[in-house]
């Protein structure tokens, strides 16, 4: 397999690329799934590398929450400490880790190491403990998006006799891995609901717990408000059952939350849409399940 990559090294550097696509549709039949083709890299075909577009460029991972929650059961605003640890894994458009040795990972990681001096990262954990500024009666949280950096290009393989009846196949591949910063954290705030001020406060702050204004991110000390004993005793009649704002169901018999246009899915991250299950195969944002295909980044699992 070394051989075949310092062959590969000097070919690329030598030969102009093709720009013409000889293997047929991935949906045939009688061609090889992308993994399959992409195992031929380590013994069956006798010529193997990848053409990246350029170089890694900064993508942002899906926003999403770390550690845990705090409560603030007083009746003033506190700053609030959560330590929280996180980490961030490269993926692809196949679903197989970069960070094995030998065959196509050691062909692409070989290739932007020629190309760029770049070394493929496969993770990267970020531990922080973070200060947030919680007003009373309310819960707050750490939301991390993570920065990535992105790949694409393409494979080439070159067989000594027809493989599926071509000796030259072409294979587009996108693949991230983690930029290894902390990425955007921000701080955020919402009302506690009845049922949370009595889980973590007790009785007594489960009446005044819906009073809270909408969900924001977090205010500071001097923007904080506390409602009096007098306010808090008129308005429990008509709030006390208030809840704060709740994400849009998913279809009716479907467990997954509903697919959300304007969110980011990471792998295997599960959806519902049209009464199907769907689950990602890798990073996408925008992408409607049920319009990428058999070959896409939605997985049909079947009706829910």
């Amino acid at each position: 397999m070394h051989t075949s990559i310092r062959t590969a090294i000097l070919a690329a550097a030598l030969v102009p690329i093709c720009g013409i696509l000889l293997a047929p549709a991935a949906q045939a039949e009688d061609v090889p799934s992308p993994r399959e083709l992409l195992e031929e890299c380590e013994d069956g075909s006798d010529w193997c590398w990848f053409h990246p577009d350029g170089p890694p460029k900064e993508v942002k991972g899906e926003s999403h929450q770390v550690g845990t929650s705090v409560f603030n059961c007083t009746d003033g605003p506190q700053t609030m400490n959560v330590s929280w640890s996180d980490t961030d894994t490269e993926t692809n458009t196949i679903g197989v880790s970069m960070g094995i040795d030998g065959g196509f990972a050691e062909v692409f990681k070989a290739s932007l190491q020629v190309s760029y001096s770049h070394s493929w990262a496969k993770a990267h954990t970020e531990s922080q403990t973070t200060a947030i500024n919680v007003p009373a009666g309310r819960v707050g949280w750490i939301n991390r998006q993570p920065t990535l950096l992105e790949v694409s290009g393409r494979y080439e393989l070159h067989f000594g006799k027809r493989y599926y009846d071509h000796y030259y196949w072409y294979l587009p591949f996108t693949a991230t891995e983690p930029k290894g910063d902390a990425g955007s954290v921000t701080q955020r705030t919402r009302p506690m609901t009845p049922d949370e001020a009595k889980a973590h406060c007790g009785d007594t702050q489960a009446a005044t717990a819906s009073l809270a204004d909408t969900p924001s991110q977090a205010t500071t000390p001097s923007q904080a408000t506390t409602p009096s004993l007098a306010d808090t005793a008129s308005l429990i009649a008509s709030e006390v059952l208030k809840a704060p704002p709740r994400a849009t169901p998913p279809p009716a018999g479907c467990s997954a939350a509903a697919w959300d246009q304007a969110a980011t899915y990471t792998a295997d991250k599960q959806v519902s849409r049209n009464g199907h299950t769907w689950k990602a195969k890798w990073w996408t944002q925008g992408q409607e399940p049920g319009t990428t295909g058999e070959w896409g980044v939605w997985q049909d699992l079947g009706a829910c």
